[in-house]
């Protein structure tokens, strides 16, 4: 029986080495990311074409490529990693504060759409606010009660 030599950035699944993996992430990354720019510089003005795809492609290069390795990554073939993230503590901290969100974001929303039903039907209320700003709203408040949790579980256990 061979030992698998780890590396930091771990093989592929399919049995590709590290420069096979970080070349398909890389530059699989870029290709995804000049797609959804191209989409996004087409719907916008003619004349922005070429600054929005530049802006587009280099926002979402990184973010691609790092999903990208994430699903063709071999968690065996890493070093250091461990064996069952669920046994971690880490792990149990993250799915507290994902429960305590969960459970805030259910109150919030179903006391806000009572609130604004009511006030519909009795005064008439009609608000203006766009819709994905809103939503916008709702997540960045939703993430930062999960840090909030977060460090309460870390202060609690750690």
């Amino acid at each position: 029986m061979t030992e698998i030599k780890k590396s930091a950035w771990g093989r592929m699944r399919s049995g590709g080495n590290t420069r096979t993996l970080l070349l398909l992430s890389f530059g699989g990354g870029l290709a995804a990311a000049l797609g959804v720019a191209a989409l996004v510089a087409a719907a916008g003005p003619e004349e922005r074409f070429l600054a929005t795809l530049l802006a587009f492609g280099f926002s979402f290069w990184l973010p691609f490529s790092a999903l990208l390795w994430v699903l063709l990554v071999d968690r065996g073939t890493m070093r250091d990693a461990p064996r069952n993230v669920e046994d971690s503590v880490e792990y149990r901290w993250s799915e507290r504060a994902s429960a305590g969100v969960f459970r805030d974001m259910l109150v919030l929303l179903g006391a806000g759409a009572a609130v604004l039903s009511v006030l519909e039907v009795a005064i008439d209320l009609t608000l203006r606010w766009p819709l994905h700003l809103v939503l916008a709203g709702l997540v960045v408040l939703a993430m930062v009660d999960f840090g909030i949790r977060m460090q309460l579980s870390k202060g609690a256990e750690g």
